[in-house]
């Protein structure tokens, strides 16, 4: 690698990672919106919402890192034709298709590193947020929770209720406690509840001090009612339950499911896509210095929208068995190498030659 190589991938690279730290940022902010409504309603402590968070980042960076090479490529490139740069690159004696080759090279590299999150890191974020998100919604801690608010959890099937919190201690006065189970409902109000470490599991308990406990039926009829000086609420048994994107890239080959086989796919064709995107900035990139750098940001973009969520409807459809397994995804990785051929060879986008 020469030092044309080295600067026309470094000219890329620069707004690439511009690109991915925006995208990361953005995502960031949305995905604390998100979370902090469940966060207000006391469903995930602060510090579960920020691990989620870059749980959630980790996940979206097997689409972050293609779209911001993409995108990286188009600016950076465009740059060098704006400035008439990339005439001097290519007048100093350095190929068209040597450039193409630098930009491969890049687009390798970055694939590699999409290949290790889709692969192995993104099944592993997906796991452990199932793991914090289960954590949150079916645990009972109270120690968090604001006096004169209703909070829900297990969608709802538990309601609690306190009209008063001792903010030195964190005890909570007059607690109101409502749980479903099945055509029943219990009904628990005590004169103060805290909270206790569970020593076996480490896991929040509340425990409801002087208080009535009542069994109700959906008809209105009571089946139960006692008096208590000391009760504890256990969370209910978490059931695991089979999530193919948290699943091991090794379990999904041996599936024979349609959905595994989408979800297999789309972990395979991720850094097929990401050298084809890097490619196809090539031709997006070519301007006259009157244009500027920006001037096909918007096909661009509307280019990446179409083939994107075109992925996900394809995904969809192998899922459902709509469209065969074979070729399934992969249609849209030949597609799309089909639409860098054509680019690369029109004319009008060849190396060297902007419009």
């Amino acid at each position: 690698m020469n030092m044309l190589d080295r600067y026309v991938i470094g000219e890329v690279l620069k707004p690439s990672m511009m690109v991915c730290v925006l995208f990361v940022v953005l995502f960031a902010g949305y995905s604390w919106i998100i979370f902090l409504a469940k966060a207000v309603d006391a469903l995930i402590s602060t510090s579960m919402l920020l691990k989620l968070i870059v749980l959630k980042i980790a996940i979206a960076l097997e689409v972050l890192l293609p779209v911001s090479l993409y995108f990286g490529v188009i600016l950076g490139l465009g740059r060098l034709y704006s400035d008439s740069e990339m005439k001097a690159i290519l007048a100093s004696g350095m190929s068209p298709y040597r450039v193409m080759g630098a930009i491969g090279l890049l687009s390798g590299c970055v694939a590699i590193l999409v290949a290790v999150f889709s692969l192995y890191l993104r099944p592993l974020a997906y796991e452990e947020s199932y793991v914090l998100k289960t954590q949150g919604e079916s645990g009972l801690g109270i120690s968090h929770l604001e006096p004169g608010h209703f909070y829900e959890r297990r969608d709802g099937a538990l309601v609690l209720f306190a009209e008063g919190v001792d903010q030195d201690s964190r005890r909570l006065e007059r607690v109101f406690v409502q749980s479903e189970h099945g055509d029943s409902l219990r009904i628990i109000s005590a004169a103060q509840a805290v909270e206790q470490i569970d020593p076996h599991t480490g896991t929040p308990i509340p425990v409801l001090h002087d208080g009535f406990e009542y069994k109700l039926t959906r008809r209105g009829g009571m089946t139960h009612m006692a008096h208590f000086s000391q009760l504890s609420i256990f969370p209910e048994e978490i059931i695991a339950e089979y999530r193919r994107k948290e699943a091991p890239t090794s379990k999904l080959v041996l599936s024979s499911f349609p959905k595994d086989i989408a979800e297999l796919q789309w972990r395979f064709s991720t850094p097929f896509s990401t050298i084809l995107l890097g490619l196809l900035g090539i031709p997006l990139s070519r301007s006259s210095p009157r244009q500027g750098k920006y001037a096909n940001i918007f096909t661009a973009t509307i280019l990446f929208a179409v083939y994107y969520f075109l992925g996900l409807i394809v995904k969809s459809l192998v899922e459902q068995g709509t469209l065969p397994v074979f070729p399934g995804l992969w249609w849209m990785v030949i597609g799309l190498g089909m639409l860098v051929s054509v680019l690369v060879c029109i004319p009008k986008f060849a190396v060297g030659n902007p419009s």
